[in-house]
């Protein structure tokens, strides 16, 4: 798949170096892992897509078109479990682009004609084709910080999950 179509996907695009980062097999994350660890297997490849996009989201940093996965949509809506998030997570993103907009000289009609470019409600996603391929893009930018700052690569869940926390921790302060 060319990066320009990659750009206009309609669904959720992974960085290109997220899948053997966290080692997948069948969905799954650290599916490689040899670990006792009752939680291997159990995070599911959307999850990464989600930590990633928290950190480009929170620490506001986006990606480019190429550092998206050639492969395209890994997925086109929301899985079950992040289905009931995904007005919050439009959110997110408008916050994210609002405040980025603020720092340029705009006029609230401006602000509300970019908005309106990153969301459509009918969607599965609630975000029209140019506000999915800009999530995607933060998800990316997301993922560059995780693996950046996370130091060694992760082994199993409960110290990727552990280490993601204080992540978070050091941005928001908590």
């Amino acid at each position: 798949m060319s990066s320009e179509l990659v750009t206009r996907a309609r669904g959720f695009v992974l960085h290109e170096a997220a899948r053997g980062y966290f080692g997948y097999i069948d969905q799954r994350m650290f599916s490689r892992t040899r670990s006792s660890d009752a939680a291997r297997g159990s995070l599911i490849l959307f999850d990464a897509y989600y930590a990633g996009l928290m950190l480009g989201l929170t620490y506001r940093k986006t990606g480019t078109p190429e550092m998206l996965d050639r492969a395209g949509i890994f997925i086109q809506t929301y899985p079950n479990e992040y289905e009931p998030y995904r007005e919050y997570i439009a959110g997110l993103l408008v916050d994210a682009e609002v405040t980025a907009l603020h720092s340029e000289d705009y006029s609230e009609q401006q602000l509300e004609k970019s908005i309106a470019k990153l969301l459509q409600v009918a969607s599965p996603t609630r975000l029209s084709p140019e506000g999915m391929h800009i999530l995607n893009l933060y998800a990316a930018g997301g993922f560059e910080l995780l693996r950046s700052n996370m130091g060694a690569k992760p082994s199993d869940p409960s110290n990727f999950l552990i280490r993601y926390q204080a992540l978070l921790e050091n941005e928001t302060g908590q």
